[in-house]
């Protein structure tokens, strides 16, 4: 990390992190707690996870399993928090099923924070992190994506993500919030449980990899993402609630670095031998042809650069399955 910023300032520091049962959120508070040694409240419906992926944390954090939608189970917890990260989304996989549950999850959970914050005199607060994701640029004309490029909605998710985003702005803008805005992209590694529906790509394939089942590619495999590695991806988390000139900004995390899914499996097969693949028809979830996320503004105000390859990611990604289910 970006050795001039003061870290310091994190350590012992109450923490509300809102999906922290999450991939990225059970990751980020981990790291609050083995590194920064904070006071860490997590909140999560268990919808889509279980308290037992905290492991050796359970002891260590304060967990509650309400909805982000309990404004008055919220209440006390916000009030109590230094820095709020509000990760509780709604999965892209299930949208178009269920577009009032994105709506509500993913739009008015972060309208409702936003309300408490402005109406309440909170004189230890400090930031609130609002993370949403480069699924809004969709099918963009011109890559790599900028934070100021054309959004490209293609799903209630990415419609429901940006329409939180517009929230913070607002709340920044004319009401002084101190807030941050982070997107992330195809954020992978050690955690994803492979069990769960909305484990990514990378996640399954190389669980069925190591099972010696065939990895499903869904239409030609020449589509590209822009895969981010879990601890870069939370370094930037971090440092987007600490770094002054991260206040009333939005960034996006990624590594400008364009992979097909014909690569990925390419690259866990050389690990992993013998794998095999089945081609299915092409979804309609997520359905971009390619995805590459500039992240020059990052990096030149934050000082943020991500550390980790693809390829990197994949071997230790490979080793965790490893040791965890096989």
């Amino acid at each position: 990390m970006n050795k001039l910023i003061n870290f310091e300032k994190l350590k012992n520091k109450k923490v509300l992190v809102t999906g922290g049962l999450g991939f990225v959120g059970h990751n980020l508070v981990r790291t609050l707690v083995n590194q920064y040694h904070c006071d860490v409240m997590v909140v999560d419906d268990c919808s889509n996870s279980k308290p037992s992926i905290l492991g050796d944390l359970t002891n260590k954090v304060r967990f509650y399993n309400i909805s982000v939608l309990d404004k008055k189970a919220m209440a006390p917890l916000l009030a109590e928090a230094n820095y709020i990260y509000h990760l509780a989304c709604k999965q892209i996989s299930v949208s178009s099923s269920d577009p009032f549950g994105h709506l509500a999850v993913n739009g008015q959970s972060t309208l409702e924070i936003l309300e408490y914050l402005r109406h309440n005199d909170l004189p230890d607060f400090e930031r609130f992190i609002y993370t949403s994701s480069c699924s809004i640029y969709g099918s963009s004309m011109r890559l790599p994506s900028h934070e100021e490029s054309s959004k490209n909605i293609l799903s209630n998710y990415s419609a429901t993500k940006l329409l939180g985003e517009h929230f913070v702005e607002v709340y920044f803008r004319n009401y002084g919030l101190p807030v941050s805005t982070i997107r992330y992209s195809n954020v992978y590694g050690y955690g994803q449980t492979p069990n769960n529906p909305y484990c990514g790509v990378l996640g399954k394939f190389i669980h069925n990899a190591l099972d010696k089942k065939p990895l499903m590619i869904f239409g030609d495999g020449e589509q590209t993402r822009d895969y981010t590695f879990i601890t870069d991806a939370v370094e930037a988390t971090i440092l987007a609630a600490i770094h002054p000139m991260a206040l009333g900004e939005v960034f996006n995390i990624g590594t400008s670095t364009e992979t097909s899914v014909s690569q990925l499996a390419a690259m866990i097969g050389e690990i992993i031998p013998d794998i095999q693949i089945q081609y299915l028809p092409e979804r309609d979830i997520d359905n971009v042809r390619r995805r590459s996320i500039d992240i020059e503004k990052i990096h030149q105000r934050l000082g943020w650069t991500p550390k980790t390859t693809i390829r990197k990611g994949i071997a230790e990604t490979i080793n965790w399955y490893r040791d965890t289910y096989f």
